[in-house]
């Protein structure tokens, strides 16, 4: 039986970290243009280099749970992450990580999301330029 460990199927999403977002941008480009129009390639990179840390914050680490992350920060907010809720359920160790992103449609009320959705503010994309 052919086992493949998770390294390797790592290896498989993106190699490294700049193979990710180059990866990860194409995939904002193509599933969020709303959010980043207007924005060029350079610009595009550092905001999703920004996400990448702040998945990284909450000991995210396997690219799979790193792109839905970045994709959560795009679609609803890129502060979504301190709402009480949403962090309360990030940051519960009981869980593995990827169990904690299937988990956090169900354990975080929707009330939640729409706040988070509130804090969208492209400002925080930028935080030198405040």
């Amino acid at each position: 039986m052919l086992v493949i460990r998770d390294e390797q199927i790592q290896h498989f999403i993106a190699q490294d970290e700049v193979q990710l977002t180059k990866i990860l941008m194409e995939t904002v480009r193509a599933v969020n243009p709303q959010r980043v129009d207007g924005y060029d390639d350079k610009t595009l990179e550092a905001m999703v280099k920004m996400s990448i840390e702040q998945a990284k914050s909450h000991k995210v680490e396997k690219a799979e749970d790193i792109a839905a992350f970045v994709g959560i920060m795009f679609e609803i907010s890129p502060s979504f992450d301190r709402i009480k809720d949403i962090s309360a359920c990030l940051d519960d160790t009981t869980y593995s990580v990827g169990m904690r992103f299937q988990q956090l449609w169900g354990r975080v009320a929707e009330k939640k999301w729409i706040e988070a959705e509130e804090t969208y503010d492209p400002k925080v994309w930028f935080p030198d330029q405040s």
